[in-house]
């Protein structure tokens, strides 16, 4: 018998009583929607908006579902949804354009930073990435419930999005419009006025 067989299957029983869970984060899926929004027609109450699908992860919906409650004032010409599974909040509206789509999500930590959520957001409507040094070709300043945030503005030839977004005690909030560039130009206004109207449930002031 050969003499290291024993120490070698010591060390090994010794590092496999010594694992470590990893912790869990989370990464943000890949959006899928397709080009055309269900007409209002197409819609009974209650359904649900369905313009497109997520893939939601394990764990997304329960940290969504534990996020802070929040409150807003609905533009007169958006239509709300009830929330559902990791969106906090739902909307549509329709112009002579087309139609857009508006959603509330929250996710753990910071999900790729800012750069990366632009990037990720431009990638959904056929733009290139940009670098670090363009965000503010295409981001501005503002405030989220007293806090503050970036409102980003993607214009694409046939689709664009305008949305906020907002690191919010560990979490990240993304207030995003989605769909026909004309729709998403037009109720630009309407959208600074819903922005400035979130109130976010917050327990450390």
């Amino acid at each position: 018998m050969n003499k290291f067989l024993i120490p070698i299957a010591a060390l090994a029983l010794l590092f496999t009583g010594c694992d470590k869970a990893e912790p869990v984060t989370y990464q943000i899926p890949k959006e899928e929607r397709n080009a055309d929004m269900p007409q209002q027609s197409e819609v009974t109450a209650p359904a649900q908006p369905a313009p497109g699908k997520m893939q939601v992860m394990p764990g997304m919906a329960e940290a969504a579902q534990a996020a802070p409650d929040l409150s807003y004032a609905v533009p007169e010409a958006w239509e709300e949804f009830p929330a559902q599974s990791i969106r906090k909040a739902n909307f549509r509206v329709k112009d002579a354009s087309g139609s857009a789509e508006i959603t509330v999500t929250v996710f753990p930590g910071d999900v790729g930073g800012m750069l990366g959520n632009i990037n990720r957001w431009r990638g959904q409507i056929g733009l290139d990435a940009i670098q670090a040094d363009a965000i503010n070709e295409v981001a501005r300043p503002t405030t989220i419930s007293n806090h503050k945030a970036m409102l980003v503005n993607l214009q694409g030839p046939e689709q664009s999005v305008l949305g906020g977004i907002l690191s919010f005690h560990g979490s990240t909030w993304f207030f995003k419009m989605q769909g026909a560039t004309g729709t998403v130009a037009t109720q630009a206004e309407a959208m600074d006025t819903f922005l400035a109207s979130v109130e976010i449930e917050d327990h450390h002031h």
